[in-house]
């Protein structure tokens, strides 16, 4: 998953939304400033069935090819 990323006036602008949508996904947000990475917002506690996910989702990729072959 690609790292998500917005400047600092539209985080500033939008703090609920982005707070809420952070919240949701469980993915931090990486605020820049001057094109430059400032903070990170992240949400306190990320929920553990999206770990297990992103986790299986990794491995999946990482072996496709060894899937792939198996299933044949």
């Amino acid at each position: 998953m690609p790292a998500l990323t917005m400047g600092l006036a539209e985080a500033k602008n939008n703090f609920s939304r982005v707070t809420a949508e952070i919240n949701r996904t469980g993915r931090p947000v990486t605020v820049l400033k001057n094109n430059k990475p400032w903070v990170v917002i992240q949400p306190a506690t990320t929920p553990a069935a999206a770990d297990a996910v992103d986790v299986a989702i990794d491995f999946m990729d990482e072996y496709a090819d060894v899937f792939a072959e198996l299933a044949k």
